[in-house]
């Protein structure tokens, strides 16, 4: 764990040793509510934006549209918050403090992070044990990946209108290198990027990752840094066998 991320949980774990584990816990973040879940934290989950499962019964569902709604936010009483640090308003998280809330925020840079997430949550909530089998599964999991393939470059589709890609600085490239492909973009320092048109022309034989289920090469799951993406791992993996071989000199530079 990077030391910003361990001083931040330490800080956490201070805060809530006369407390007690936390007990009334909000999800701010499609990925958080599976964190929590992961974690074990399904009977402390009070409130969460959801992702593709069911809430537990009894979790009121909150909007991943527009901001935080601070006065109900209040009135649910949550002695954790679990937020998403480029999802959620920096003004929101920042609010969240002042009121004395404890805020787990997740900024996964890597696989090996959500596992990290997962043990951080478990402790916070009293719930070590099961977090601790959790994050075993997801690492086992994506070690069973096929990462010593012949490296496929890919082109990853983020959006169609207007065209937007990923460069090196995502953790899904992490996700992809365990499936024995490679971003196209790899080497341009950026997050989440727009593609320019001769650029993306260059490309048009390179297979396409997408962000969905039901496609040739891609997953829903690989849409948000959560414990599914493990599962997703796998799905690319025996997709990755069904493409074309690569024709000669297929590789683009930007």
């Amino acid at each position: 764990m990077r030391l910003p991320a361990l001083l931040s949980l330490l800080c956490l774990l201070t805060a809530l040793v006369h407390a007690g584990p936390a007990r009334r816990v909000v999800s701010l973040a499609p990925h958080t509510t599976e964190l929590v879940l992961a974690a074990g934290g399904q009977e402390r989950l009070v409130a969460a934006v959801p992702a593709d499962a069911p809430l537990p019964s009894g979790v009121l569902r909150l909007s991943a549209i527009g901001g935080l709604d601070r006065e109900r936010l209040l009135a649910l009483r949550p002695d954790l918050v679990v937020a998403w640090t480029s999802g959620n308003r920096p003004a929101d998280l920042a609010w969240l403090r002042r009121q004395g809330i404890p805020v787990y925020a997740s900024e996964p840079r890597d696989l090996a992070r959500i596992a990290e997430d997962i043990r951080a949550l478990g402790r916070l909530m009293g719930t070590r044990a099961r977090a601790e089998q959790a994050a075993r599964r997801f690492l086992a999991t994506l070690a069973r990946g096929c990462a010593r393939a012949p490296a496929r470059e890919v082109y990853v589709d983020i959006w169609d209108h207007p065209a937007m890609s990923l460069g090196g600085r995502h953790w899904l490239n992490d996700a992809l290198t365990r499936a024995g492909l490679r971003n196209t973009f790899a080497q341009v320092d950026r997050g989440v990027f727009s593609v320019e048109r001769e650029a993306l022309m260059a490309r048009g034989a390179l297979p396409r990752l997408q962000l969905r289920d039901g496609v040739p090469l891609g997953a829903r799951a690989l849409g948000r840094p959560g414990p599914a993406v493990a599962g997703a791992v796998q799905q690319l993996c025996r997709q990755r066998r069904s493409l074309h071989p690569a024709p000669a000199g297929e590789t683009g530079r930007y």
